[in-house]
Order: C-alpha cells, then structure tokens, then sequence
C-alpha cells in the first residue's frame, strides 16, 4: 500500500511540476534569495532574475514603480490583455544595458528560441537542459519610461527609494488573455 501511495505522490508531484511553463528566480551575490509571500529582500546593488522556461519560448512581465497591476486579483485578467503584445518594450540583445525596463503602461517579453532568433533579451548564453531553458538577466541600473517613453531617466540601484512591483505570466495563443501571472514585490535592504 505504502508503494502505491508513493507512485501516486511521485506522478502527482511530476504532473504539478510540468504543468508550470516558467519559474522565477532572484539570484544576489551568488546566492538565491527566497521569495516569500509575493516578496524578495534585495540589497541595492546588482542582481540577477533567472527564468526557467519549461517547454515555453518566452515569458511576459511587467515592472512598475506602482502597484496598480500588482493589485489585479489573480483570478481576474490584466486590463487590455489583448493589448499587451503591442505595449512590449523594446530591449537591446544580450541584455547589454544590464537593466530593466520599469514603466507603469509597457510590458517585456524574455524569450529563448534560437530555432527562430538569433538574439534573446538574457544575458549570453543561457543554459538549455532537456527541454528547459534557464536564462539570467543581470540587473545594474533600472530604466524607467513614462507617458509612452517621452520621460526617461536612468538609475542605479542604489538610488532607488521605492518599491518594484514584478509581474510574470504567460499568454494564451491568441494572445487575448493572461494565465499563470506571478507577482513578486522587490524591497530594498
């Protein structure tokens, strides 16, 4: 009986694991940092997010000073997520800024297909393992656009005073509607 019980657990387990698309992690000094009840601790200074994509090209987010879409229930859709495609922020290759775009009305789009580009938004070369794609984006600076990118102005961390507000979901394939939204909230140290 007790074998059973652990092949039910095992498959339950498995099934649980592969039913997520991406995991997110923050990465400071090396070290992981825990995140707990939708919040990180990071000291201001560089960091690093690291995405998995699990069988998934890519992962959408948004970063924001404001807790506006922080603050959407989970079970309820972002508001003109049929827009969401067309607001993604341009980043360069390579993540050669070493930043994140933080605006209150743009989103982002972190993907891995070399099938089909030859560039990505992570840091070079992200590791792939069977079927998953760990990518790192290393954090310096945050570049913050408002009003449709006519007010831009770029920070270092340690001149940060608020809150980040971090979004992550996935799109359904009509790209009209988020799924599996993450939120994390980044306190400053």
């Amino acid at each position: 009986m007790k074998s059973i019980i652990l092949v039910l657990f095992i498959l339950l387990e498995t099934r649980i694991s592969f039913a997520q698309d991406y995991r997110v992690h923050f990465i400071q000094d090396g070290v992981e940092v825990p995140i707990v009840k939708e919040h990180v601790l990071l000291a201001k200074k560089p960091f690093q997010i690291q995405v998995e994509l699990l069988q998934v090209d890519g992962v959408y987010g948004s970063c924001s000073l404001s807790d506006s879409l922080f603050r959407i229930p989970l079970n309820q859709s972002l508001p003109e997520s049929d827009l969401i495609q067309w607001k993604i922020a341009v980043e360069p290759e390579f993540n050669k800024d070493q930043d994140i775009i933080v605006s209150k009305d743009g989103y982002f789009y972190w993907f891995y297909n070399p099938k089909e580009d030859s560039w990505h938004r992570f840091d070079p070369n992200p590791k792939v393992e069977k079927g998953r794609v760990i990518g790192t984006k290393t954090i310096s600076s945050l570049f913050i656009s408002e009003n449709d990118n006519s007010d831009t102005q770029t920070l270092v961390l340690s001149q940060v005073k608020q809150p980040l507000y971090l979004l992550f979901f996935m799109m359904d394939e009509k790209s009209t509607k988020d799924y599996q939204r993450e939120r994390i909230r980044v306190d400053w140290k």
